[in-house]
């Protein structure tokens, strides 16, 4: 197709095409589950004399692929150990009851 165009009156060439183009992708989006709904610490705070209250749960990686997470807007008396702390006895001091959980 010609078209109008440069400035001295030369015609311009010009054209349009189009293409189909087959793509295929895959998407694997990670989901991590809580076996369990909920977790009892049993009794706590006085009647224990306020001795720190340990726990841990297992976060369950339901994707095809390995996932990363995180905790966020703990409160200060909650402490995270990492299952390699777990495993050496407990890293760290202080601090209230630990959650600890693990991707796999």
């Amino acid at each position: 197709v010609i078209g109008g165009g440069g400035g001295g009156g030369d015609p311009v060439p010009s054209s349009r095409s189009l293409k189909a183009v087959s793509l295929r992708g895959s998407i694997c989006v990670s989901l991590l589950t809580l076996p369990r709904p909920s977790l009892s610490l049993g009794r706590v705070g006085y009647t224990d004399g306020w001795r720190d209250a340990t726990f841990s749960f297992d976060l369950h990686n339901e994707s095809a692929v390995p996932t990363a997470c995180r905790f966020t807007s703990l409160p200060p008396e909650v402490e995270v150990l990492s299952a390699a702390d777990d495993a050496a006895g407990g890293a760290g001091g202080g601090g209230g009851g630990g959650g600890g959980g693990g991707g796999g």
